[in-house]
């Protein structure tokens, strides 16, 4: 019976995937439109939005509209699971990376602790596969400007996802769908600051790229030539690295400050109370 519920899934998704594909190419035409408009060379924005290596996926969709935000345990709601083996890694972090990390301190008032228990959330410092491919899926996201197509992205997941139809959960899909335009707009700049093929660049489902998991605009506002090449890489562990202490003293992080101040600026990292609680309860045991 569960094969036969999987199968239909399957066809049900390529008869999808068919029935949208003439509708695909004029939402691929309005991608390019918009990113011209927004400053992009009209060359580029041609060659990111009909590039045949991105396909349609509709999961794209489901991933960002509902597994975003960070979930804690049925054990602790609050805090996202964290394996302890993690915490001992990031003891060693701190000391292999002492010297560059004091001097971020010093410059930016970051403390080894904080930026060691953001790696270790983000990319467990730096080892955690990233298997997506950005540009895909910020032109999926961004397909959600078209009313045709998310019409049938409703009717594909109703069963699963009933609240697809809600007002709130359409707004937030389109909200989306802009934020996703700029972000791939700053990704373009990225990979051409890094003489890189756009295409070529693996992150997150959201769009997050690095170690430090910076989205494309945040990186272009705060990124830093750490390593003093050139370039600001924010694959680069210590561009990253000085970069996200750069981004935290500017959200107001202390480590002088309150603890209420602290948890404010680590929320501008990233907007859950579950990330922050977790985040926080690192950075005290990494003080141990």
């Amino acid at each position: 019976m569960r094969r036969t519920i999987v199968f239909i899934t399957i066809i049900t998704l390529f008869s999808f995937v068919g029935d949208v594909w003439a509708g695909e190419k004029a939402a691929r035409k309005k991608i390019e439109k918009q990113l011209v408009e927004r400053g992009l060379d009209e060359n580029l924005a041609r060659s990111l939005s009909q590039d045949p290596r991105i396909a349609v996926d509709p999961d794209i969709i489901i991933k960002n509209l509902f597994y975003s935000s960070p979930r804690g345990t049925e054990e602790e709601p609050s805090v996202m699971k964290i394996d302890p083996r993690m915490i001992e890694e990031g003891r060693d972090f701190m000391k292999e990376h002492a010297i560059k990390l004091a001097a971020m301190e010093k410059r930016f008032g970051t403390s080894p602790p904080i930026i060691t228990a953001i790696l270790i959330v983000e990319s467990k410092l730096g080892t955690y596969p990233m298997p997506y491919n950005v540009v895909s899926s910020f032109i999926n996201m961004a397909f959600m400007l078209d009313p045709d197509y998310l019409k049938d992205i409703q009717k594909l997941y109703a069963d699963q996802y009933p609240e697809l139809y809600e007002a709130e959960t359409v707004d937030r899909a389109r909200r989306r769908a802009e934020w996703a335009l700029g972000e791939l707009y700053h990704l373009a700049q990225i990979a051409q600051e890094l003489e890189i093929d756009p295409l070529d660049i693996k992150g997150s489902f959201s769009g997050a790229l690095g170690p430090a998991q910076f989205i494309p605009s945040t990186f272009r506002a705060y990124g830093i030539d750490g390593d003093e090449d050139g370039r600001c890489n924010p694959f680069d562990m210590t561009d990253a690295k000085l970069s996200m202490a750069h981004y935290l003293q500017k959200s107001g992080w202390s480590e002088k400050a309150s603890s209420e101040q602290k948890r404010r600026a680590v929320w501008h990292y990233n907007r859950s109370s579950v990330y922050v609680n977790t985040i926080m309860m690192l950075y005290d045991e990494l003080h141990k």
